[in-house]
């Protein structure tokens, strides 16, 4: 799984990074319509950083999953693999 860094803008209706509502991806911008799955990874274990997944459907139509680092306060976006690598 290759993931790479962004910008996200949530829903914090009661703690921060709640839910994603848009992000922004190599330079553009995926409006959420809708949450289809969340799970969680490592809140169980103290010796592993939790981190928060989402899988999101865009207005567009895509699907992305998007991940939320809560150490590092970082989000990232699943590559879905036919996408060319950035760097």
């Amino acid at each position: 799984m290759r993931f790479e860094r962004i910008q996200v803008r949530t829903r914090d209706d009661y703690r921060g990074a709640q839910e994603p509502v848009a992000f922004v991806w190599r330079g553009e911008t995926h409006a959420v319509d809708r949450v289809e799955d969340r799970w969680y990874e490592g809140s169980l274990n103290a010796r592993r950083v939790p981190l928060r997944y989402f899988r999101v459907r865009t207005v567009a139509g895509r699907r992305f999953i998007v991940r939320y680092h809560e150490l590092f306060d970082a989000w990232g976006v699943l590559v879905p693999p036919q996408e060319p690598s950035q760097g």
